[in-house]
Parts: structure tokens; C-alpha cells; sequence
């Protein structure tokens, strides 16, 4: 549901912070946990493009005309290759950055972008004897007794642990993912450090409460730390889309899964790249299962699988899409929600005084600040503008640029809106949604109605797609198998559950 995206102010800027330090200034052993080793990392690697800059700016001085453009562009593909490098060496935060800078914005240069995908899935391996050595205290034996069948070879490196295929003794093909060692005192250093850039941004936001955002950030990070927790989050997941006939969760494996090793059943499946590449009605068709996962679990559901980027999705055999990584899951509050819903409708029926006063009821700027209701209206009408309209609309790069740009320097009768805009807790993971999924929809091109889709998700309009029937179908024999015919539901990490008046008074997250 992309509603507040303009929510998104605080993450850019931290974003544009972060930039600035990689882009304007290998080791396979242990993570580096402390936040002086990770900063002096990042000072190290600014010094090396500094020297790369002014070596080339030398080589430049007695160079003809088309051996300049050779040497630019072999400066730009070597700089950005040790960028990727680095932040795939660190893991942790800044490697889920560089994941983030793969593909949410054009405005990260294209050699930039290109380096930095590896890291989606193929980031750099750590040593396996170091993963050993924690899955085997973890599972309390050794690997060959837990397995029929271990591959050293990673499938997958991530940012906080790394993928191995394997074999139960049962003979069921699994995947195994492993925490690195040292990786959680990386993610709290990372922490410290964005709590730093977002306070030195909030000097160019100073109508944010950067506390709350803080907070939040914090909790949801640290939260994927907990295998445990990730793995009831998926298990939640899988168990509300158990026999989905598009939407695919891959199921836990409980007796070989800890507080450090997450086991699931593989799933063998084609990668997003290789999807990006099909026809026009294939990639719509992928990017309406997308969407309709996304936004038809936050308005039927209540909550947000909040880590979107290509290397967590996969496409099998049967046409399904299958998501992986639940390690950073928001469930947000039932009066949040209603909220939120209450927003969009103001917006669509074109009431926008009261699509004002909903602004300050959810905490986005004060009852007495200067914002017209007009002036609001128009500038959340860019951000509403894929569903606003019943019309089919394409999801597009330039569509994100031009959202990227109101929310980083609104201009003309939209400048100053950045001062005076606040960004409640709640909502501080939806920005995912403008830099996650809406990028991930431009890749594919997706093209649909999305606003019939919107209506059908939020106030359970008729289906209005092939898709939309299937799911309507499923989901009703979903309900009456479990005897949840009528009743309103919310997903927490035990499972569904029906609603109650608490839901209303307080906020549902992972770690409660």
C-alpha cells in the first residue's frame, strides 16, 4: 500500500548521507563488530577513491580526447567495485545499504548499481570453517551427524548470515542460513553510526522527532539477529499462504533451526534477473503477485514483510513467486491501520480538508503548522498516482525519479514542506515500500490497474483481475477450513489471529 511514501524523508536522508560517504570520499575471516573498526573501514575506502580520483585526474593531463573517456570509465568501474566489495566485506547494515543501492534509484551511476547487485545474493563468502563452528555449537553436533549431505559452496551470502544447501538424514533437500560471527556487534555499531547521520540530517528536517525513528530502526535491525523470531515470522507467513495458488513461503525446518541457524525446505526457482528479462505479459503477471503480497497482507493482515529487494525472491516451476527472509517483519497496530486506510480514501474521494486533519491525527506534521490543505493534497496526489486513476498505469524509472526528487528537495509551492513534516515510529519501515517495492515494480515494467486492485485489497471490492479471482477463491476456502468465515483477522508471529479492541490501543511488534 503505497500511501505515506513521502515517509521516506529521514530514510533518504540518511541514504544521502551515506552516499556522500562512499561514494564521495576481503576479507573472508571475522566481521569487524566495533564501530571505530567500521568507521575507519569506511575512512580507508574513501582515502583509496580519493587516490583513484587524483591518480586519474594525473593520467587525464596528457591524454587525447577518447582516451580521457576510456580512463574516466575505467576509474568509475574500478571505484565502484571496491564500494561493492567493501560493504559486501563488512556485511551487517552498510552491505544491506549497498543492497538497497542496487536498485531503488537512478540516480546511483549505472557502474555503481551494476557492482553493487552482486550483493543481492553473491556477496563476498566468509570463510566456512568460522560458519562451521557456529552451526555446529548451535545444532550440538557435528554437521555430517545433522546431515546426510552439506554444501561448503554458499548459495547465497547475505548481510547478516550465509546460505548453504544440505540434506536431512530424512532426505530432504533444505538450505541452511548461518549467522556470521562478530555479526551482531556490526549491526549495533552500524546502529550507533545511523543514529549519528540521522541526527546530523535532522538538522535539514527540523520538524522530525528523530527519537522515535531511532527507536524503531533500532528494534526492527536487531530484531533480525533473533533466528528464532525469524523463524516464527515465517512460519506465520507460510502457514497464511499455505497452498497459495501464486504466493509460495518456503516452509522451517523446526529440528534443525536455533536462535543462530534458520533451516527451510529448498525451493528451487529461476532469480529476479533472469525474470526481467521475459515478455511484457509475463513480467506484469509477476509484478501483480508482488503487489497484491505486499499491500494485500498490510490491508488484510496488518503487517509487513519489510526487507524488499530482488535477492529475496524467487520464481518456481508452477508460476509461483516465492519470498524468502523474514527476518525484518512490521505488525503494525490495528489503529494504525484503520487509519492509514482512512487516509487513501480521503485522497481518492478529493475531501482534502479532512485528508488533512487524518495528516496530523497520525502524527505527520502539527495542528498548527502552516501546511495547506491544497498544497498537501496536490503533493501526496504524485505519490497516489500509480492507483488514483482507474486506468492502467506502468511502473516506471523515471516515475521514481521524480518521486525521489519531491521527497529529497520539494520545490516550487511544495518547498518547505521537508521542514515542517514529521515521520511517526510506525511508519518508519514504509518507506521500503518507495525504495523497495515500487523500484522492483519499475524493473519489471509492471504494468496493471492498480487502482481496481487498490479498491479490491482495501474495501474488498470485486476481483478485477485473473489473479485477483484466484486469490479471492483460495483465500475464502482458506477461511472456512478454519472455521474464520466473517471474521477480521491480524498475522502475529504465532499466527492469525482475530482482532480485539486492544489491537487499537497498542502496537504489535515482533518482539512482544
Amino acid at each position: 500500500m503505497p500511501l505515506l511514501i513521502f515517509s521516506s524523508v529521514v530514510g533518504a536522508a540518511l541514504l544521502a548521507a551515506l552516499i556522500v560517504i562512499l561514494l564521495g570520499s576481503g576479507r573472508g575471516g571475522h566481521v569487524d563488530g566495533g564501530r571505530g573498526a567500521r568507521l575507519w573501514r569506511i575512512g580507508r575506502l574513501s582515502a583509496r577513491l580519493s587516490a583513484s580520483w587524483l591518480g586519474a585526474r594525473a593520467r587525464r593531463l596528457f591524454a587525447g580526447k577518447a582516451r580521457r573517456a576510456r580512463l574516466d570509465e575505467a576509474q568509475r568501474l574500478a571505484n565502484a567495485k571496491r564500494v561493492a566489495e567493501t560493504m559486501g566485506q563488512m556485511k551487517g547494515a552498510f552491505m544491506k545499504l549497498g543492497q538497497m543501492l542496487s536498485f531503488v534509484s537512478d540516480q546511483i551511476p549505472a557502474e555503481y548499481r551494476a557492482a553493487l547487485a552482486s550483493l543481492q545474493a553473491a556477496a563476498p563468502p566468509m570463510d566456512f570453517a568460522l560458519l562451521r563452528d557456529v552451526a555446529e555449537r548451535e545444532l550440538g553436533k557435528p554437521l555430517e551427524r545433522a546431515f546426510a549431505r552439506f554444501d561448503e559452496t554458499p548459495l547465497a551470502s547475505a548481510s547478516i548470515g550465509q546460505v548453504h544447501r544440505a540434506r536431512l538424514p530424512t532426505g530432504e533437500e533444505v538450505v541452511v542460513k548461518i549467522q556470521y560471527p562478530g555479526v551482531a556487534d556490526a549491526i549495533r555499531a552500524d546502529l550507533s553510526n545511523a543514529e549519528l547521520m540521522y541526527r546530523m540530517a535532522m538538522m535539514f528536517y527540523p520538524g522530525v522527532d528523530v527519537g522515535p525513528i531511532v527507536d524503531e530502526l533500532r528494534g526492527r535491525v536487531i530484531e533480525e539477529l533473533d533466528y528464532a523470531l525469524e523463524a516464527r515470522n515465517q512460519r506465520a507467513f507460510a502457514d497464511l499462504y499455505d497452498g497459495h495458488p501464486f504466493i509460495r513461503v518456503p516452509r522451517v525446518v523446526d529440528s534443525h533451526s536455533t536462535a543462530r541457524v534458520l533451516t527451510s525446505e529448498f525451493v528451487d526457482g529461476r532469480r529476479f534477473a533472469d525474470v526481467v528479462a521475459l515478455d511484457e505479459p509475463r513480467r506484469a503477471r509477476y509484478g501483480e503477485i508482488l503487489y497484491r503480497f505486499v499491500f494485500g497482507s498490510i490491508h488484510g493482515f496488518r503487517v509487513f514483510n519489510g526487507d524488499p529487494h530482488p535477492g529475496n525472491y524467487l520464481f518456481d516451476a508452477d508460476g509461483r513467486m516465492v519470498f524468502l527472509d523474514f527476518g525484518c517483519v512490521k505488525y503494525f497496530p490495528e489503529g494504525m491501520v484503520q487509519k492509514w486506510k482512512s487516509l487513501l480514501r480521503l485522497h481518492l474521494d478529493g475531501r482534502r480538508a479532512e485528508f488533512r486533519a487524518q495528516l496530523i491525527a497520525l502524527g505527520f506534521f502539527k495542528a498548527d503548522a502552516p501546511v495547506d490543505a491544497e498544497v498537501i493534497y496536490d503533493y501526496f496526489g504524485y505519490f497516489y498516482e500509480p492507483f488514483h486513476e482507474d486506468r492502467a498505469f506502468t511502473f516506471t524509472r523515471e516515475y521514481n525519479a521524480k518521486s525521489f526528487g519531491l521527497i529529497f528537495k520539494p520545490e516550487g509551492k511544495f518547498a518547505g514542506l521537508a521542514k515542517l513534516l514529521n515521520m511517526p515510529r510506525d511508519f518508519v519501515f514504509v518507506n521500503r515500500i518507495q525504495w523497495g517495492i515500487h523500484s522492483i515494480l519499475a524493473d519489471l515494467g509492471a504494468t496493471a490497474n492498480w487502482h481496481r486492485i487498490e479498491k479490491e485489497l482495501l474495501f474488498h471490492e470485486p476481483p478485477s483481475t485473473e489473479l485477483g479471482r484466484a486469490d479471492a477463491e483460495w483465500r475464502a476456502r482458506w477461511r472456512r477450513e478454519r472455521n474464520l468465515d466473517g471474521v477480521e483477522l491480524r498475522l502475529t508471529p504465532d499466527g492469525c489471529r482475530p482482532v480485539d479492541e486492544a489491537d487499537d490501543r497498542k502496537s504489535v511488534t515482533a518482539g512482544q
